[in-house]
C-alpha cells in the first residue's frame, strides 16, 4: 500500500512549486491580456462587417478555435524560428523563448473565443442603439466606448470568467515546451524522489483554488452589476 510522505512538500520540493505557481500565474496573467485585447479587437471587427476585413476576421476566429492549444503551442515554438527575423528571435531569447511561445500560443486561443463572445454579446444590444449614437455624431469607436462597452461588459462578464478559468488550466500545457510552471514542478518531483502523488495532489488544491476565487469573484462582480442596472432603471 502506498505510503504518503508530505513532508516532501515542506522542503526543496516546496520551494519548486511554490516558484512553478508563480510563472503559471505571470503566464495567465499574460496570455489573458493579450487575449482579451486581440479578442476584443476582432470581436468588435466580426460585428461590425467591415466588408474587407469580414474574411480574415473569419478565418482568425475559425483557425484558432479549432485547433488543439497543444498544437499551437508547439508550433510556435518550433516554427518561430522560420518566421520570424533574426533579430525578434534574440530578443525572444532574451526573455525565455518558451515562455513567450506559451503566452503567446494561449493568447491567440483564447483570443478566438473571446472574439466570439463579445460578438455574441453586441448582437444581444439593439443595433438601434449604435445606430442612434451615430446619429448624434459620435464615431465608431466613441460608440464602442461610450454606448456599447458598458452593456457588453455586464452581458459577457459570466463568459469572459469561464474563458479566463480555462486559460489557466491550459498553461498547464507548457510543460510541453519545458516552461518550469507548477504542473513541471510536480513532474521533476516524481521523477527525483519518487512522490509524484503528493506533488500532484499539492498542484491539483493550487489550481481549484485559483479556478475557484476567479469564479468566485466573477459572480461578485455579476451580481454587483446586476444590481447596478437595477438601480439605474
Amino acid at each position: 500500500m502506498y505510503q504518503f510522505d508530505w513532508s516532501i512538500l515542506w522542503g526543496e520540493g516546496g520551494r519548486l512549486l511554490v516558484q512553478g505557481a508563480l510563472v503559471t500565474l505571470e503566464l495567465a496573467a499574460l496570455s489573458l491580456v493579450l487575449a482579451l485585447v486581440l479578442g476584443f479587437l476582432f470581436g468588435v471587427l466580426r460585428w461590425s462587417e467591415f466588408g474587407p476585413l469580414k474574411p480574415f476576421c473569419w478565418l482568425y476566429v475559425e483557425l484558432l478555435r479549432n485547433t488543439p492549444p497543444l498544437v499551437q503551442i508547439l508550433f510556435w515554438y518550433f516554427s518561430a524560428t522560420v518566421i520570424l527575423p533574426p533579430g525578434a528571435i534574440m530578443v525572444l531569447r532574451d526573455w525565455g523563448f518558451q515562455f513567450v511561445a506559451v503566452i503567446f500560443a494561449l493568447g491567440l486561443y483564447h483570443s478566438g473565443f473571446v472574439a466570439e463572445i463579445v460578438r455574441g454579446g453586441l448582437n444581444a444590444i439593439p443595433r438601434g442603439q449604435y445606430e442612434a449614437a451615430a446619429a448624434i455624431g459620435f464615431s465608431f469607436p466613441q460608440s464602442v466606448r461610450y454606448v456599447l462597452l458598458p452593456q457588453l461588459v455586464r452581458i459577457i462578464s459570466p463568459s469572459l470568467v469561464n474563458e479566463s478559468v480555462s486559460l489557466i488550466k491550459n498553461t498547464s500545457l507548457a510543460l510541453a515546451v519545458g516552461v518550469a510552471d507548477v504542473t513541471y514542478q510536480a513532474r521533476y518531483i516524481d521523477y527525483s524522489s519518487f512522490r509524484g502523488v503528493e506533488a500532484l495532489t499539492a498542484t491539483t488544491l493550487f489550481y481549484l483554488v485559483v479556478c475557484a476565487t476567479i469564479a468566485g469573484l466573477g459572480h461578485v462582480l455579476q451580481r454587483r452589476l446586476s444590481r447596478n442596472r437595477r438601480i439605474a432603471a
